[in-house]
């Protein structure tokens, strides 16, 4: 029984494995479940013992490599004496660029969630994810708003949606660019011009 166990948890880890490598190459829109049972060298019905549909796959993946810094913003977002959010937003900011620059597990794992289109099966669940990002990332910028540490000009919502197009901008101009600059350098510097525009004088 315990070899059987083995065995299916080998199988398991490599139709993920697969699927991580078709993902990347492909697509998530473009990869069938088929190709990745093929792939990792596995019959279809195994892919379906394991998993649902491309979606529970791709969950298992996010799963398997989530980044540290979102429970670390969950977790501040959920605590309101956890310290400045606009300074928490930041740090999780560059701490989430340096890890993609010096991981190719999350490279990989960002390429696949950004590949994915509106109209394909996963959709539904990518949006989920980056919803509740954006509901972290708006619950601390509200506040840092109502602790007058937020710019007047600016609306929580607004300001977190700055967050997000900036660290997401920078990763995909850096991926685009074939990794030109420092995602590190040039996103810190970034990050810290954005966090002094938002606060409040």
């Amino acid at each position: 029984m315990r070899r059987s166990k083995a065995d299916a948890e080998q199988t398991r880890l490599g139709i993920l494995d697969a699927a991580e490598r078709l993902f990347c190459a492909r697509g998530i829109a473009q990869t069938t479940l088929e190709q990745v049972a093929r792939e990792a060298g596995a019959t279809r019905g195994a892919i379906y013992w394991h998993f649902k549909d491309k979606t529970d796959v791709l969950k298992a993946i996010y799963e398997r490599y989530k980044p540290p810094q979102l429970l670390r913003l969950e977790t501040a977002a959920n605590e309101p004496t956890s310290g400045d959010p606009l300074d928490i937003i930041e740090a999780t900011g560059s701490e989430f660029l340096q890890m993609i620059e010096t991981n190719e597990r999350q490279q990989r794992l960002h390429l696949i969630l950004q590949s994915g289109t509106p109209g394909d099966d996963t959709a539904p669940w990518r949006e989920t994810i980056n919803g509740n990002i954006y509901e972290m990332l708006r619950t601390l910028m509200q506040r840092a708003s109502d602790a007058g540490q937020l710019s007047p000009d600016i609306s929580a919502e607004e300001a977190a949606i700055s967050q997000m197009v900036m660290v997401n901008g920078l990763i995909g101009e850096w991926q685009r660019s074939g990794r030109a600059f420092s995602l590190t350098q040039v996103g810190n510097k970034l990050l810290r011009h954005l966090t002094s525009s938002l606060r409040a004088n």
